[in-house]
């Protein structure tokens, strides 16, 4: 684990710990003692220390690891709060297990100091998941940052063993809940640059949103089978599906606080949901759903599944007001849609919001060809944006 490094420095405050020892305490003793550290309510500060010491032997554990902690807290931009995390996190976990472990490892003392001091949200996430503050203490979970691949291979790792849809969206969540640790902590320790969090933020948005998809698909497919539809041979083939990120996210820009602006659109207009014979030839028609239900179907479950708070929390806040018609209409359209749309009642506005579209999830090659679409579009007929059409841009989004 990377050495901890807060704003601030502590010089060595009073001996606290007649805090817990003393046989009588003098309140202006812990008055002065508690003030030294940079405690304002001194009073809620004591009833914290109070309610995690416990029994006598761990009131003494604790004793041991007060004068670190109090001098670390104090380094912190809230010293209160910090003393308020930890009780709660005392009264989530195992008293005894967490003093020993704490003794044994000082810099994760420390380390959680400067998170409770310093954010409530990460010091939330550990007090609702408190194993997760020995999964930070493992070999390289803060020493660099985490490529998309790597996500991807360790989320594969968490679900690849459930088959129940909602157990393997808890466990996205999850997840979620654990890598935004990770970065948080990381850009609270200056481990990673403005860029650099911006860019774990986004990939994880990609790789979430992805599964997400990948899972909702597999169980639509088992209730009305596979969206397909009449290629120019007359073969009828699986129709795409592609998840396109816009703004922060399609810009990979994403920060703590983004929604996810995206637009949902298939491959082609036309075609139904199709059972599969032995995983290869399509039983007759029929017998499923257009391939235009289906896709709104699996919109509306996705922008469910991503935005809706669970017990396990939510994953991201979904913004489709970017996609053709705004706030109205239908959440999937395709491709054929779109260059109608744009064609004929594309926005200036719109233009400018293309310029950072990207495939985050689903079909690539459906991703590629809707951006091959759009470029005449975002360009203009002279294959470049015009300078009275940039400030037309400009003026539209000011207004």
């Amino acid at each position: 684990m990377p050495r901890v490094s807060v704003r601030g420095s502590g010089s060595g405050g009073p001996d606290p710990t007649p805090i817990l020892l003393a046989a009588k305490r003098n309140a202006d003793q812990v008055q002065a003692i508690l003030s030294a550290y940079g405690i304002r309510d001194v009073d809620l500060a004591d009833r914290n220390l109070d309610a995690m010491a416990g029994d006598p032997l761990q009131r003494n554990r604790l004793a041991e690891i007060l004068p670190m902690l109090l001098e670390a807290i104090s380094r912190t931009a809230d010293p209160d709060q910090a003393l308020n995390h930890w009780e709660r996190l005392f009264g989530s976990v195992s008293r005894a297990s967490l003093l020993d472990y704490l003794r044994t490892w000082p810099r994760m003392l420390d380390l959680l100091c400067a998170i409770f001091g310093n954010s409530d949200a990460l010091a939330f996430t550990l007090i609702r998941d408190p194993m997760l503050v020995y999964w930070l203490a493992e070999e390289d979970v803060l020493s660099g940052a985490t490529t998309r691949k790597e996500l991807e291979r360790a989320l594969r790792e968490s679900i690849g063993h459930l088959t129940a849809k909602e157990t393997k969206l808890d466990a996205l969540r999850r997840f979620r809940r654990r890598e935004m640790l990770r970065i948080g902590v990381r850009d609270l320790l200056k481990l990673a640059t403005v860029p650099e969090t911006t860019a774990s933020l986004s990939d994880l948005a990609c790789v979430l949103i992805h599964t997400a998809y990948e899972i909702i698909d597999a169980d639509l497919r088992q209730q009305y089978g596979v969206p397909m539809h009449q290629a120019k041979t007359k073969r009828w083939v699986e129709t795409g599906f592609t998840v396109i990120g816009m703004g922060k996210l399609g810009g990979h820009e994403l920060n703590y606080s983004s929604d996810v602006d995206l637009i949902y659109l298939y491959e082609a207009h036309g075609g139904e949901t199709r059972a599969l014979k032995g995983g290869r030839a399509p039983a007759p028609p029929g017998v499923g759903i257009s391939n235009e239900e289906y896709f709104e179907i699996l919109a509306r479950e996705l922008t469910r599944v991503l935005s809706e708070p669970t017990r396990e929390g939510h994953i991201f806040r979904v913004d489709l007001r970017l996609r053709a018609e705004g706030s109205i209409g239908q959440l999937a359209r395709s491709l054929d849609e779109y260059q109608r749309y744009y064609a004929v009642r594309g926005q200036v506005w719109e233009r400018l919001a293309l310029l950072k579209a990207a495939p985050v999830a689903g079909s690539q090659a459906v991703g590629q060809a809707f951006l091959k679409m759009v470029k005449p579009f975002i360009l203009g007929a002279g294959g470049k944006v015009a300078h009275d059409q940039a400030l037309a841009i400009v003026q539209d989004v000011r207004a």
